[in-house]
């Protein structure tokens, strides 16, 4: 690749870059790798059509939820690092305080040269173990989503699924880290645009009652509380799990 002012750099890609290139902007992470993104007029071939459509519920226990039935479970990569993780994370606040007391005290002594984090070799270390842990999650994150997203528009020419407000939904404590960990608005994002890609549609869907409404026979049986998985319609006398019934309610939408 060949950049201006630079000449030609090695990189490596997953997979071969056809189309024209419009542009390519280079990118710093955290852990101190190199990224080109770059940005390509391709014609995308648009899937054949599958003449289904399906309701998504999205949840915490269950990533997703189709009007299917199938229940797509969610990983806690998070978790599955945590502790090596907080391992470096420990590591990286006791080095960091170390180190802004040594900088006070070069700052007090009028030092010609102050001394800066950037100077405290283990410091480093221990920020660039952490960042590289986030940095996997992370990834293992979005090759999940990829996978699932990717198969559902395969499978459908319609998705459905509701639009929440994770801002709101964060302000419960108890669920924040969960919910966060989710990257509802990342998979939503990717069957946006994988939607646009193959020739599928996305509708977007108000998630305003679509848990407590039945949807065999439309009864509202009113606000169930989280810890309800389970109930059975008054009206029809149908059961009825929870998460299914509002994907059903959402494609229905």
């Amino acid at each position: 690749m060949k950049l201006p002012k630079i000449g030609f750099v090695r990189f490596k890609s997953g997979k071969k870059v056809t189309g024209k290139i419009k542009n390519v902007t280079i990118r710093l992470s955290s852990t101190g790798k190199y990224y080109a993104i770059v940005l390509v007029d391709a014609d995308i071939k648009e899937l054949p059509k599958a003449n289904n459509s399906v309701g998504l519920d999205i949840g915490v226990a269950d990533l997703m939820i189709t009007s299917d039935g199938v229940k797509h479970p969610t990983i806690r990569f998070d978790q599955i690092l945590a502790k090596k993780k907080h391992y470096w994370e420990k590591r990286l606040a006791r080095r960091r305080l170390q180190a802004q007391k040594e900088i006070a005290w070069d700052k007090h002594n009028k030092a010609l040269v102050p001394r800066e984090l950037s100077d405290f070799k283990n410091y480093q270390k221990a920020r660039l173990m952490v960042a590289k842990y986030s940095e996997k999650i992370a990834n293992q994150r979005n090759n999940y989503l990829h996978l699932l997203t990717k198969q559902l528009v395969k499978q459908y020419d319609v998705i459905k699924i509701e639009d929440l407000k994770t801002k709101n939904l964060m302000k419960n404590h108890q669920l924040a880290r969960a919910i966060a960990n989710q990257s509802w608005r990342e998979l939503r994002s990717q069957l946006q645009y994988k939607c646009d890609w193959y020739g599928k549609q996305l509708v977007i869907v108000n998630p305003r009652k679509t848990s407590q409404i039945c949807s065999s026979c439309g009864y509202d049986d009113g606000k169930h509380t989280l810890e309800i998985r389970q109930w059975t319609c008054p009206n029809c006398g149908i059961n009825h799990d929870r998460d299914i019934n509002a994907a059903k309610n959402i494609l229905n939408a």
